[in-house]
C-alpha cells in the first residue's frame, strides 16, 4: 500500500470514529399512562404506549427502562382521559437534566376506530420534536441550570462555621443545620467546604450537588489532641503495666507528660526467691515530627528523665533504693487502625549511677542487647 493509500485509510477510520462518538443515541424512558384513566378502554393505554415506544425507535432513540442502573435523558408521559364520549390525550417529553418540556401536544377525538390515526399522528409529532431538539442541542449544548433553592447543611457539630466559595461564611450550626444564603450554583457543581469549631481540627471537603436535592449532610468533625491517657506495658518490666498523661501544648502535635509503670520482678520457679516491687515515674516532652492526627500512621520523637524506686523484703538487699535515668531519645510509632489508636515507644534509658540506687551507670538494655519496647493504646479527650 501507497503512503498516500495508507493516509487515507487512517483518515476515513478517524473519521468514521468520529461520526461514530457523535452519533450517540438519545435515551427516554416512557412511563405508565397516567390517571384518570378512562373505563372500559381495556388495553388502550398500553397499546397507546407501545406506540408510543415504537415511534421513539424509528427516530433512532433507545427506550429504556427507566431503572437506577440505566437512567433515561429524556422522559415521556402520558395522560388519557375520557370526556362527554371524547378521548383526550396529552403527552410531554421531558430532558431529565434541566427539567424542561421539549416537546408535547395535546388532542381530543371522538371514540372510534378511527381515533387512532390522528392520535397516532400527534405521538409521531411529539418525537419528531424530541428528535429536533436532540439535533440542536447536540449542536449548541444548553447551559446547565441552576440550583433553584438554598442548600442545607445537616451536622452534628453544634456552633461549627460552614465555609464557602473561598472562605465566606454560609452560616453556624445551629440545631443541627445551617441555611446557607442562595446562591445560583449550576446543577452539577461540586462545593469545597470549610468547617471549622474551637478545639475541633478544620475538615475541608467537597460536596457534589443535585438538583433533586436540598439537604446535605456533612462529615463529623474530629477533636485536636489536647489530654490524653497512655495505657501501655514494656519489654524488660514484667508484671506491670503503665500510664502517661500527656497536656498537648501544641494541639495535635508536641506535649510534656508523667507517667507512673509498677511492677514485680520475681522467680517463683526458684525456691527462696522473693519478689522485688519497683514503681518508676518520669517526665517527658515529645513531639510527631510526620503525618497528621488522622492518618493511619505517625512518626515522633520523645525525651524522658525518670526515677526508679525499688523495694525489697529479701534478707541479702532489705530496703528501697532510688535510681535516676535520662531517655534523650525515643521513637513514638502510632497506628490508626479502624479507629483504635496504637501506639510503640522504642527507648534506651541511661542510668544515672546514683549512690542511693542499685543500678550502675549504663545504658539499660533487655537482656544486655535489646531496646526498650513498649505496646499501648490511647484514649484522647
Amino acid at each position: 500500500m501507497t503512503p498516500s493509500r495508507a493516509a487515507l485509510v487512517v483518515m476515513l477510520v478517524l473519521g468514521t470514529s468520529v461520526l461514530q462518538a457523535e452519533d450517540v443515541p438519545a435515551t427516554v424512558v416512557v412511563r405508565p399512562w397516567t390517571l384518570p384513566m378512562p373505563e372500559g378502554v381495556g388495553t388502550l393505554p398500553q397499546s397507546l404506549r407501545d406506540s408510543f415506544s415504537n415511534a421513539f425507535r424509528q427516530k433512532g432513540f433507545v427506550v429504556v427502562d427507566g431503572s437506577e442502573a440505566h437512567p433515561a435523558r429524556f422522559e415521556a408521559q402520558g395522560l388519557l382521559a375520557r370526556e362527554k364520549g371524547n378521548l383526550i390525550l396529552q403527552v410531554t417529553v421531558v430532558d431529565q437534566p434541566s427539567r424542561s418540556v421539549v416537546a408535547s401536544d395535546m388532542i381530543s377525538v371522538f371514540e372510534g376506530v378511527t381515533a387512532f390515526d390522528p392520535i397516532n399522528t400527534s405521538l409521531a409529532a411529539v418525537v419528531q420534536k424530541a428528535q429536533d431538539y436532540w439535533v440542536r442541542v447536540r449542536q449548541d449544548p444548553l447551559p446547565v441550570p441552576p440550583i433553584l433553592d438554598p442548600l442545607v447543611f445537616l451536622s452534628q457539630d453544634e456552633g461549627a462555621e460552614v465555609l464557602w466559595q473561598g472562605r465566606q461564611s454560609a452560616g453556624t450550626v445551629t440545631d443541627g443545620q445551617v441555611t446557607a444564603p442562595y446562591f445560583p450554583f449550576p446543577s452539577n457543581a461540586v462545593l469545597t467546604l470549610t468547617m471549622e469549631k474551637a478545639g475541633y481540627r478544620t475538615k475541608v471537603f467537597d460536596v457534589t450537588l443535585n438538583p433533586s436535592q436540598t439537604e446535605y449532610p456533612l462529615p463529623k468533625l474530629e477533636k485536636l489532641r489536647i489530654q490524653e491517657m497512655h495505657f501501655f506495658t514494656q519489654g524488660g518490666r514484667l508484671l506491670g503495666a503503665g500510664a502517661e498523661y500527656r497536656q498537648y501544648f501544641l494541639p495535635d502535635w508536641a506535649f510534656w507528660s508523667a507517667e507512673a509503670y509498677p511492677f514485680l520482678q520475681w522467680r517463683p520457679d526458684v525456691p527462696g526467691s522473693r519478689p522485688v516491687a519497683h514503681l518508676d515515674v518520669g517526665g517527658s516532652v515529645g513531639t510527631w515530627l510526620y503525618f497528621t492526627a488522622d492518618s493511619w500512621f505517625r512518626l515522633g520523637f520523645q525525651a524522658s528523665l525518670g526515677l526508679g524506686a525499688t523495694g525489697t523484703i529479701s534478707s541479702q538487699t532489705p530496703g528501697w533504693y532510688l535510681d535516676g535515668t535520662v531517655s534523650p531519645f525515643g521513637l513514638l510509632v502510632e497506628w490508626n487502625l479502624w479507629g483504635v489508636l496504637i501506639e510503640n515507644r522504642l527507648q534506651v534509658p541511661y542510668s544515672l549511677g546514683f549512690a542511693s540506687g542499685v543500678l550502675p551507670q549504663r545504658w539499660l538494655l533487655v537482656g544486655g542487647t535489646s531496646p526498650m519496647l513498649s505496646i499501648g493504646t490511647v484514649w484522647k479527650w
